[in-house]
């Protein structure tokens, strides 16, 4: 129970505008107590964590071969069911050549274990392929600036520590909760001349998410509006093409990384299209921030300009602008599909249950009496049963279907020695969907994430019953992480989670939405997405 204790003490983590010094203390404080409380000569055996067996010279490579291995013709999400039902809660993949040997890890007392005793250079062995293209083909471009989500050891904390109080402190974000309000009240609008003669969305509606999740992240990447939401984009216009490019990092980044890195001896068709997209990621970046870098000059240092996120951060990296261009490049590659992505599921669980979508509205109407009203901080934080939506979407649809962090040297995890260099994946996903942490898993019940019961106060509605039905199951913290935790935390989580309330707020207060077409079909790699088109149907409100 004192270690419990201690843990809660150092919650520190769970607030990520704090120094990342605080946290360091934190972890290792942690990590200390933890060696003391676990004995490696007292754990079993690396050796002896189940998991299938490996092949003279290929190893586990054909257990997901398609129509070859066990879980070939799996997606990950499926795998992960599959390797927990044959093996236990800990399960070891080893020797995929080209690979780290992997822990699969399906219990949340684990992730915490893996959390305590991260360190202070959290190790992510992910995304081989963008290290190979900023370290190796295009060097001469980066000058071994990797950026966060490449960089590792004292290059990433600098990094890190460069870039953290620019985006993850709220009150720079709160900044940009009007003009994402005016992007999205623009899409509000096209979305009324988008639908059909049903009132239904039209099949490529994710590329019109996409284009609203661009025009957002673009204000903060690059301080400017792009015009993704013009009429009749051009497929040429860079817009789109940027979208594009943003897709086909996913897709690149999913064949190359989920596969034998082949790529590193030959060029495959995968790689080069991958190459071809960092490059133009590469030049539209640098293009931007220079246009910003020379408004600057322009204006001068005695300006009562308020900066923007992007200023802050070329101003904190005068000396070498590339971390600028590099983060701008991360935001735009890891947020555009991901932020439209999330906003689709929010609105398909919403469409599906019709009357969580009333409980939603009504805490809507009162604080957007009318429709076009603008949103601010405030409401934000005080609309507990959006935040409830939201939260409860992403535990049932994630974006990511694990965690990982790489050991970066001996250390004992679920009672078992694990060496170093092994990847630890921690399939918070699946776990998100067992009804051994959640009950009613399957269900959309915002109530579960909810303080006080509905009928509590006028800032609580909801239903009462499933509420009482959930209340007495408090779900484990290291569960429900879709943005990461510690010091690896996607730093872009607040600027996702305010773009995407707005959007969900503002699209339920005008319109009833629907989904007449079954049941969602969803593919599951490095990124969990819908498949189907998103015909939604949108009925505007008449109150």
């Amino acid at each position: 129970m004192a270690l419990k204790a201690t843990w809660r003490d150092f919650r520190l983590f769970q607030k990520p505008y704090l120094s990342l010094s605080c946290r360091w203390l934190a972890t290792q404080a942690l990590t200390e107590e933890v060696v003391q409380d676990v004995s490696w000569g007292a754990a079993r055996p690396y050796e002896e964590i189940p998991g299938p067996k490996p092949l003279p010279i290929i190893g586990n490579l054909h257990q997901f071969i398609p129509g070859l291995g066990e879980f070939g013709n799996m997606n990950v999400l499926a795998q992960h069911q599959a390797l927990m039902e044959k093996y236990g809660k800990i399960v070891r993949i080893s020797k995929v050549p080209g690979r780290r040997d992997m822990v699969f890890l399906f219990d949340p007392k684990y992730f915490e274990e893996v959390f305590r005793k991260e360190g202070a250079y959290p190790d992510r062995d992910i995304m081989q392929c963008l290290i190979y293209y900023r370290k190796v083909t295009r060097k001469d471009k980066y000058e071994g600036v990797g950026g966060l989500l490449v960089g590792y050891g004292e290059e990433w904390k600098k990094f890190r520590t460069t870039v953290n109080p620019p985006l993850m402190q709220p009150r720079i974000t709160n900044m940009y909760i009007k003009p994402v309000t005016a992007v999205t009240n623009e899409f509000i609008e096209r979305i009324k001349h988008l639908r059909d003669s049903k009132s239904e969305m039209p099949d490529d509606f994710m590329n019109e998410l996409k284009k609203w999740s661009l025009e957002s992240i673009a204000l903060i990447a690059f301080d400017k509006r792009l015009g993704c939401l013009e009429p009749n984009l051009a497929p040429d216009s860079v817009p789109q093409k940027m979208i594009m490019a943003a897709k086909d990092f996913i897709s690149c980044t999913e064949t190359l990384e989920m596969r034998v890195p082949v790529w590193k001896i030959i060029s495959t068709p995968t790689w080069r299209k991958f190459v071809k997209t960092m490059d133009f990621f590469l030049e539209i970046s640098s293009k931007f921030i220079n246009e910003t870098l020379e408004k600057m000059r322009k204006r001068g240092a005695c300006s009562d300009h308020e900066l923007s996120a992007l200023e802050r951060i070329l101003l904190r990296t005068s000396a070498n602008p590339k971390v600028a261009y590099i983060m701008a490049m991360d935001m735009l590659m890891a947020g555009v599909d991901t932020t439209a992505i999330n906003s689709s599921n929010a609105m398909y669980l919403l469409a599906k249950n019709p009357d969580k979508q009333e409980y939603l509205y009504q805490e809507l109407k009162r604080f957007l009496p009318n429709r076009n009203d603008n949103i601010t901080a405030e409401m934000l934080e005080d609309m507990k049963y959006l935040k409830a939506c939201l939260k409860e979407s992403l535990r049932i649809y994630g974006i990511s279907t694990f965690n990982m962090r790489g050991t970066t040297s001996e250390t004992v995890i679920g009672n078992y020695r694990i060496p170093k260099n092994v990847n630890l994946m921690m399939a918070n996903a699946l776990c998100g969907m067992m009804e051994e942490y959640f009950p009613q898993a399957s269900r959309f019940m915002p109530e579960r994430w909810l303080k006080h019961r509905p009928g509590h106060s006028r800032n609580y509605i909801g239903s009462a019953e499933d509420y009482d039905a959930v209340i007495n199951n408090k779900p484990n913290p290291f569960l429900y992480l879709p943005f990461g935790f510690g010091a690896r935390m996607c730093i872009g989580k607040r600027f996702a989670e305010m773009e995407t309330a707005i959007l969900i707020s503002k699209l339920v207060r005008n319109f009833k939405l629907e989904y007449n077409y079954g049941e969602m079909t969803y593919s599951s790699r490095l990124v969990h997405k819908p498949e189907n088109p998103l015909k939604y149907k949108l009925t505007e409100r008449t109150a």
